[in-house]
Parts: structure tokens; C-alpha cells; sequence
């Protein structure tokens, strides 16, 4: 698997609403989770303890958008 969880990029709906990108205003993604990271956990070798958040990468310009879990 690369980068990104679906081969295509695909159209994403955010409660809802169809995501345009906040740069170009395209409606095509690559969809990725992401763990967040933070100091403490870091130095402690906690990374797997944090949680994670929803991006999702323009596929004209490359914007991230993210989305923390609800």
C-alpha cells in the first residue's frame, strides 16, 4: 500500500457538505490517517498512545486538510 489508504483520489463529504480544497477549490482527495504527536509522549516513547486525526490531500494542489476524530 503507498502513501495514501484508497488508489484513487475520491470525493469527501465533511457532515454532510462536499470538502472543496480552501486553496484551489478542487473536490478530489487522498484520504490518510495520521497520528498526532506531542512532546511528553515523544520523549517517553509514547507516540502510539496519541490520538489520531483524518487529512485529506488535495490531488490538484496538494493542500492538507484536517479533521480530528469527533
Amino acid at each position: 500500500m503507498g502513501l495514501f489508504s484508497e488508489s484513487e483520489p475520491t470525493n469527501v463529504a465533511i457532515n454532510g457538505q462536499r470538502l472543496q480544497c480552501q486553496v484551489c477549490r478542487h473536490d478530489a482527495f487522498w484520504g490518510r490517517d495520521v497520528q498526532l504527536h506531542t512532546a511528553v509522549a515523544t520523549f517517553f516513547d509514547l507516540e502510539w498512545t496519541n490520538p489520531s486525526a483524518r487529512c485529506y490531500v488535495c490531488a490538484s494542489c496538494g493542500y492538507i486538510h484536517w479533521f480530528l476524530p469527533q
